[in-house]
């Protein structure tokens, strides 16, 4: 049986290497780097951003086999994203002006008061065992225990159904240009 365990700085590697896996098909991830090599090369920079932050809150969880990973960010916590910016020269060009209202709708939607789940993971040769649902129940459940609410936006439309039997709600749809609807959900706090 899998158990979910917090990721420390030692394990960031590892945390890394399954979202690389589980984003590698990504609506938006691949919107954004489609170039295989672009890809590899800055999602390994955004996500090693994303963790190292996410562990200095203790909010990053991984399921014991290191297959998947759930990466959270507390209420009010400001992400910084001065690490990825390097990575901005390689959006496709042709895409960058819609790229960047995205960002912008992101920030504007995203209610401060929330935890914010940024990534949520699976290795893809382990889909459909429950490993989102043990990684959003564990996390779930110690954001209840604070009486706190949640929030994400997905881009995957396989996953909604997911985040909706844990008690999540699609609030707003976002799309610009050729990119893939982005959808906003929000749960209430428990």
């Amino acid at each position: 049986m899998n158990a979910v365990r917090k990721i420390t700085k030692e394990n960031q590697n590892i945390a890394v290497n399954v979202l690389l896996l589980a984003f590698s098909s990504d609506p938006f991830q691949r919107y954004l780097m489609p170039d295989p090599t672009i890809f590899f090369k800055n999602s390994s920079i955004w996500f090693n951003n994303a963790a190292s932050q996410s562990i200095s809150t203790e909010s990053l969880f991984g399921t014991d086999d290191n297959s998947g990973i759930a990466l959270w960010f507390p209420p009010n916590f400001d992400v910084q994203f001065d690490a990825i910016s390097e990575t901005f020269k390689d959006l496709p060009s042709y895409s960058q002006k819609d790229i960047f209202q995205y960002f912008d709708a992101f920030e504007k939607h995203k209610p401060k008061d929330a935890w914010y789940l940024e990534y949520l993971g699976v290795d893809p040769s382990k889909h459909s065992l429950g490993l989102g649902s043990l990684l959003l129940k564990n996390s779930l459940d110690k954001i209840d225990e604070l009486h706190q609410p949640a929030y994400l936006e997905s881009s995957n439309p396989r996953n909604m159904s997911l985040y909706e039997r844990h008690g999540f709600e699609a609030v707003s749809k976002i799309q610009f240009g050729e990119g893939p609807p982005m959808h906003t959900m929000y749960r209430e706090a428990k």
